[in-house]
C-alpha cells in the first residue's frame, strides 16, 4: 500500500535524525497542478521521527506525530465569522473548495469558496430560504454540497415549509452553481423528501437521505429539478439515526444506524432506479457500533456499547471485508469522527477530547497498515468535522456546527523529505566543497534554502537554489567549521516546507591530512 503521510513537517531541531530514502520505502504518487510528485514517505522514519518529537519536549504520544509550529502553514484559518451551524462541503476537479453552513437560526447557508492553497473565502454567498405570500421560511438540516462536474457545484437544502411547489410541506431545494461555487441560481424545489442530512452525487444524480422520520428515506433528484417525483425509497425499516451516503461504482451505498446501536447498509448498483425501495440489496448489519460515515468503498463505525473503538471496513462491490480496529492514543476519549477515501486511501479524522480536543488524522489503504497518528490544532468548538481532500489526499478539515464563531479550516498537507550530505565533512580552512541534497517530492524549480546554524535553535538564510526535475540540488560552502541544513520551499494547498537533516562541516588546517 501507499503509506501517505497526511501532516506536518518536522520541527527546526533535528540534530539527532538522519532521514535516508531507503529503497523498497513505500511510495504513493500522485499529480496535482500538471505534475508528477513522488510521495516518498516511510512508516519507521514517520515512527522515528515521532521519538525525536516527543524527546523535544512536544505533547506527543508514543507512535504519534505531533504537528503545530513552528510550520505557519499548518495554522488553522477562518472560512465564516457567522455561519455557525450543520456544514458541508466538496472539492470541485480543479482544486476549488465549496464549503457551506447554516446560521444559528437558519435564516440563510452561506457558502465560501476557497482557491487552492489560499488561506481564506476567495468568495462568499449567501443562499436564502423561500419568502413570500406572508411566509418566511427557513432551512433545516445539513447543507449539502456536491460536486456534479467539471465547474458545477450543487447546495442542497431542507426548506420549512412553503416553496411553491412543494405543497405546503417543505421539501429539499436546490441552488447550482457552474462557476466553481462563485455564485447560484435562485432557490428550486427539487425533492419531496422531507429533510436533507446526507447526499452523494451518483449516476448522475443528485441523491439525499433523511434521518427525520421514523425510517430512512432516500431521494434521487433529476440533473434538472422539478418536484414531479414519487415517494422517496426506504432502504431499510428501522428507525434511523445518523445517515451516510457515497457512491461507488455508478451505484449507491447508503449507510445507517438505528436507535439501538447498530450500523446498516444497502447498495443499490449502478442503472438502479434510487427511488425504488427495491433497489437497494442488504450489505450487512453491524451490532454494537455507531455510523460515523461512508466515503466511496469505506464504512468508519464506532462502538456503542461501553467498550471503546472505532472500526474500518472496505466494500468490493459484493460483500464488506473484514472489521479492523482504528489506532487512537492511548486513553483516547474520541468524538467528530471523520472519513474521505481517496484513490484507495481511507483518512480518518477524529477528535481527543481527553488531550485538548486535539483533531487527529491517520490513513491507510487496506486497514492492516496505518500511517502514524498525527495530531493537529484543537478543535474544541467543533460539532462536526468535514474532511475536504483533493486527489492527493491533501486539503483541509472544515470544522462546522461549532458552539460560537468562527469556523475553522485546518490544513491537511504532505510531508516533503529531504536528505543532504557534504562532499566532505572535513574541509580544508578556506577552500570549498559541496553539499548536495535529494528532495523526495521532485518539483523542477523548487526554491530550496540552504541555512547555517547560528546558535541553538537559530539558523540563517546564505544561499538559495531550485531543485532539478529529479529533486536534485548542490550548493558550495565555504571551508569553515559550520552546521548546515537545507528549507524546500511549501507548496501551497499541497505540501509542507521540507526541512532536511543537519550535516556538520569541520574546517582543518591545509596540512592536516583530509577524511
Amino acid at each position: 500500500m501507499a503509506a501517505f503521510l497526511v501532516g506536518r513537517e518536522l520541527p527546526a531541531d533535528r540534530e539527532t535524525l538522519t532521514l535516508a530514502l531507503r529503497p523498497g520505502g513505500a511510495r504513493g504518487i500522485a499529480s496535482f497542478a500538471g505534475r508528477t510528485v513522488l510521495l516518498a514517505v516511510m512508516l519507521s522514519v514517520c515512527l522515528a521521527t515521532a521519538g525525536v518529537v516527543a524527546g523535544s519536549g512536544a505533547s506527543a504520544s508514543v507512535g504519534s506525530l505531533t504537528v503545530g509550529e513552528p510550520q505557519p502553514e499548518l495554522a488553522p484559518f477562518s472560512v465564516g465569522a457567522t455561519a455557525a451551524g450543520a456544514g458541508s462541503g466538496a472539492v470541485l476537479p480543479d482544486g476549488t473548495a465549496v464549503l457551506a453552513s447554516l446560521n444559528s437560526d437558519g435564516s440563510a447557508a452561506v457558502v465560501c469558496r476557497l482557491a487552492p492553497g489560499a488561506r481564506g473565502c476567495v468568495s462568499t454567498a449567501t443562499l436564502s430560504p423561500y419568502a413570500g405570500h406572508g411566509y418566511k421560511d427557513v432551512f433545516s438540516g445539513v447543507p449539502e454540497v456536491l460536486a456534479t462536474g467539471g465547474t458545477d457545484a450543487a447546495v442542497v437544502l431542507e426548506d420549512c415549509c412553503h416553496l411553491p411547489g412543494l405543497a405546503g410541506l417543505g421539501g429539499a431545494a436546490v441552488f447550482a452553481s457552474t462557476d466553481d461555487g462563485a455564485s447560484f441560481s435562485p432557490e428550486v424545489p427539487a425533492g419531496t423528501i422531507q429533510g436533507v442530512d446526507a447526499a452523494a452525487f451518483a449516476g448522475g444524480r443528485v441523491v439525499v437521505a433523511s434521518s427525520r422520520t421514523s425510517s430512512l428515506n432516500v431521494q434521487a433528484l433529476p440533473p434538472a429539478p422539478h418536484v414531479a417525483l414519487t415517494a422517496p425509497a426506504n432502504p431499510n425499516s428501522r428507525h434511523d439515526g445518523n445517515t451516510s451516503l457515497a457512491a461507488y461504482a455508478g451505484g449507491l451505498v447508503v449507510a445507517s444506524d438505528d436507535a439501538s446501536g447498530n450500523t446498516l447498509v444497502e447498495y443499490a448498483p449502478k442503472g438502479s432506479d434510487f427511488n425504488r425501495s427495491s433497489a437497494y440489496r442488504p450489505l450487512g448489519i453491524f451490532n454494537g457500533e455507531d455510523l460515523a460515515a461512508v466515503s466511496g468503498n469505506a464504512l468508519l463505525t464506532y462502538s456503542s456499547t461501553a467498550a471503546p473503538g472505532a472500526f474500518l471496513r472496505f466494500f468490493n462491490g459484493r460483500f464488506f471485508g473484514p472489521r479492523y480496529d482504528v489506532p487512537e492514543p492511548v486513553g483516547a476519549s474520541d468524538a467528530n469522527w471523520s472519513l474521505q477515501e481517496v484513490g484507495g486511501v481511507a483518512h480518518v479524522f477524529f477528535v481527543d477530547r481527553s488531550a485538548g480536543s486535539d483533531i487527529y488524522a491517520e490513513a491507510t489503504g487496506n486497514g492492516l497498515r496505518w500511517s502514524p497518528l498525527l495530531a493537529y490544532d484543537p478543535a474544541a468548538t467543533a460539532g462536526d468535522l468535514v474532511a475536504l481532500l483533493g486527489g492527493s489526499g491533501t486539503g483541509i478539515v472544515y470544522e462546522t456546527d461549532v458552539s460560537a464563531p468562527p469556523l475553522l479550516a485546518q490544513p491537511i498537507l504532505a510531508y516533503q523529505p529531504v536528505v543532504i550530505g557534504l562532499l566532505r565533512h572535513r574541509a580544508p580552512a578556506g577552500r570549498r566543497t559541496y553539499l548536495t541534497g535529494q528532495a523526495g517530492v521532485h518539483l523542477a524549480g523548487q526554491l530550496v534554502t540552504l541555512e547555517r546554524r547560528v546558535s541553538a535553535g537559530v539558523w540563517s538564510n546564505i544561499a538559495a537554489t531550485r531543485e532539478s526535475s529529479t529533486g536534485r540540488f548542490v550548493f558550495s560552502v565555504p571551508g569553515i567549521t559550520d552546521a548546515y541544513r537545507v528549507v524546500v520551499a511549501y507548496e501551497p494547498g499541497h505540501l509542507l516546507y521540507g526541512y532536511s537533516n543537519v550535516v556538520m562541516l569541520t574546517a582543518v588546517p591545509a596540512s592536516k591530512p583530509q577524511g
